[in-house]
């Protein structure tokens, strides 16, 4: 099946889960997870749909915006609380699709630039603190999202610095490798195991946002994650090995299979590294 037929499938699969645009029949847009309505927009921008060239996309775009809170946040259901994971990952979804023009958008922007961490991070205020230092950490995924959507704004020197610290809290993970944060976000071997397209706190989505930021690139932590992400590939050629099992019937997302969009992020990757 080529791209545009995939694209198609995609689409038609909008009402698959009850509700409008991959949501759920109760509304939620986060679940099910793997194919919810945040999962299928950053999926469609990943492998090259933008909002200008599609009128669904446009038409997904306003339905997420009924999700926001006019606050700079986005909920995931008609009743939750607004989560910066959430908003992050819903930043990132139109910034691959190419959707930058709305007063929102920087809204949005500004919350998690007011809302950083002192680790350099973003934490999720729904678990208290004092538990241990672990949990009382920055979570290292939705940080990762946050880096993802900050790419796409022109950032003044400031923000640029804000960004650093952030880029800095993801290579000391690399280190501790710890379970860090409410949600317990660590690095073992299943994040070790490459995973596309983009959803999940993994290496390969982890080295392709990180190679986006030049503090990142001459780091000694970014370039031992980008050799071993190096020693998986053959040919310099990417074949997904832990694929989210929603996405595994496309040819983009196929366990030990070529995938030419997951080989293009990669090659991206290559051209920006340092020297």
């Amino acid at each position: 099946m080529n791209e545009k037929n995939e694209i198609k499938e995609i689409i038609s699969l909008s009402e698959t889960n009850g509700g409008a645009f991959w949501s759920r029949h109760d509304g939620d847009i986060h679940a099910p997870n793997g194919f919810s309505t945040i999962d299928v927009l950053n999926t469609l921008g990943e492998i090259g749909v933008h909002a200008s060239d599609s009128e669904m996309v446009s038409k997904v775009i306003d339905f997420l915006f009924t999700y926001y809170d006019g606050k700079g946040n986005f909920r995931y259901s008609p009743k939750s609380t607004a989560l910066p994971c959430i908003t992050a990952r819903i930043l990132a979804a139109l910034g691959k699709v190419g959707y930058h023009n709305d007063p929102r958008i920087e809204d949005c922007y500004r919350f998690f630039l007011e809302s950083q961490q002192n680790d350099g991070g973003w934490r999720c205020a729904t678990v208290r603190r004092g538990l241990a230092p672990e949990t009382d950490a920055s979570n290292p995924g939705t940080t990762l999202y946050v880096l993802d959507a900050f790419r796409f704004r022109k950032n003044p020197e400031p923000d640029r610095i804000q960004m650093d610290k952030a880029v800095s809290f993801l290579l000391r993970h690399w280190e501790t490798r710890l379970p860090l944060g409410p949600c317990r976000f660590g690095i073992g071997s299943r994040f070790l195991s490459i995973e596309y397209p983009f959803l999940r706190y993994n290496l390969f989505y982890y080295i392709y946002v990180l190679s986006k930021y030049e503090k990142a690139l001459k780091d000694h932590r970014f370039q031992e994650a980008l050799q071993l992400l190096c020693e998986k590939a053959v040919d310099n050629k990417i074949f997904p090995e832990t694929p989210h099992k929603s996405w595994n019937k496309f040819s983009f997302a196929q366990k030990h299979r070529y995938s030419e969009n997951a080989t293009r992020r990669f090659l991206e990757i290559l051209e920006t590294r340092a020297p």
